[in-house]
């Protein structure tokens, strides 16, 4: 008897379907009722937790929870079960970071409870985590909140800009003197070190887009002459998108004598590349005359003869609340006066910069007087940076230049 393909064919169908169904209900049934082989998520009970490891010794996620719960309990001995909860667990899974991340956790809920010993525990074992910039940029403030120790996270950060930069933050913000200023010489080796990294790797674009953000110092010095040089064996061809970036560059290289600055020619020709005051700069010094006349037009603003920048630039009303900067003739030295005018009891600390290098800088306290010499009779760039504009409660602080004179 011959079969027939209509019937087959539906059969088939038919099989498929059911064999479907069963493997849907079946994956429905192991997320709802896992079998007991599959890791049970364990309960918050500290006594059900510790049954459980006493029947599956090797269960390590059990004792991590435990060891994250225990302290919650009434348990006479509970600190003690925190200690060896987590040891067993770190002990089954050393490569996992589920034990130390409980065992910390359990500790920043009962800080108080815990004798010194219990918390340098603690945070022992909490600070291998930090070399993940994520959990590291979430915890680093509340850590040094519940601590006040610096020198864990300055020790722990993962090394990378981002993660020094929240450190030195907290520093300057807190008084930490002595360690913002090693931290930013830790600062300036990264950033060299990073820019080394892709100097001759990334694309002219990438090497904008990952600069270092202005303001620029003799520091980046170094950085800036090495970009202006690999833009110059491969020139920009678009918009890289940072125009602050741009303008910074092109004003300290202009200021400095940096060059070449032909690898830059396109941010001529990009109307969103750049301050159209950097567009006409950057246009003159490469000698495109009929281009610095179309841009002179177009802005409605002809050149003018340049005057010395001779009033403070940068400034909050009167007052500098991050950075200020001014233009003054001078021959041996330049005298400036601070005096704070709000602050918390964390003393304002400024940097003072003569043509962009760093000469004095410290606490300002209630008023204060710094000398910056100078090397050469002539027009000179003062710039007063203060290094924590934002108080502990997040409040601004602000200082005021009283006096500036020349000696």
């Amino acid at each position: 008897m011959g079969t027939n393909p209509d019937v087959n064919g539906r059969g088939a169908r038919i099989f498929l379907i059911i064999v479907a169904a069963a493997m849907t209900t079946a994956a429905v049934v192991f997320v709802l009722r896992p079998p007991q082989f599959r890791w049970v998520s364990p309960s918050t009970d500290a006594r059900g937790l510790a049954a459980r490891i006493a029947r599956h010794p090797t269960d390590w996620e059990s004792a991590s929870a435990l060891s994250e719960v225990v302290l919650d309990s009434r348990l006479e001995n509970r600190i003690a079960i925190w200690h060896s909860a987590y040891e067993h667990a770190a002990l089954l899974a050393p490569e996992r970071s589920d034990p130390a991340n409980g065992f910390a956790r359990a500790a920043f809920f009962h800080w108080n409870e815990l004798s010194a010993k219990d918390r340098q525990d603690a945070l022992n074992a909490f600070a291998p985590l930090l070399r993940n910039e994520s959990l590291f940029a979430r915890m680093a403030k509340p850590l040094f909140e519940l601590t006040g120790d610096l020198s864990l996270l300055r020790h722990a950060h993962p090394p990378t800009r981002y993660a020094i930069a929240i450190v030195m933050e907290l520093a300057a913000a807190n008084g930490f003197f002595d360690d913002y200023r090693n931290l930013r010489a830790e600062m300036e080796r990264r950033l060299n070190d990073d820019f080394k990294t892709q100097q001759h790797t990334a694309t002219p674009a990438e090497l904008i887009v990952r600069f270092p953000d202005p303001p620029y110092y003799s520091n980046a010095e170094p950085m800036i002459a090495g970009l202006l040089e690999e833009l110059h064996r491969r020139p920009l061809d678009d918009n890289p998108g940072r125009v602050a970036v741009i303008d910074a560059i092109v004003d300290y290289a202009l200021r400095h004598g940096l060059g070449p600055l032909d690898g830059l020619e396109v941010i001529t020709r990009k109307p969103d590349a750049a301050s159209m005051d950097t567009r006409i700069k950057l246009a003159r010094k490469l000698g495109l005359s009929n281009l610095v006349f179309q841009l002179e037009t177009a802005s409605n603003d002809p050149r003018r003869p340049q005057s010395a920048d001779s009033d403070w630039q940068g400034l909050c009303d009167k007052d500098i609340c991050h950075r200020a900067w001014r233009t003054i003739e001078a021959g041996h030295g330049v005298s400036l006066s601070i005096e704070t005018k709000q602050t918390d009891n964390v003393p304002a600390y400024v940097e003072l910069y003569l043509d962009d290098v760093l000469l004095a800088e410290g606490e300002v306290g209630d008023r204060r007087d710094f000398v910056l010499p100078v090397g050469n009779r002539g027009m000179h760039r003062v710039e007063v940076v203060l290094v924590n504009p934002m108080t502990r409660n997040r409040t601004d602080r602000r200082i005021h230049v009283a006096s500036i004179t020349t000696l």
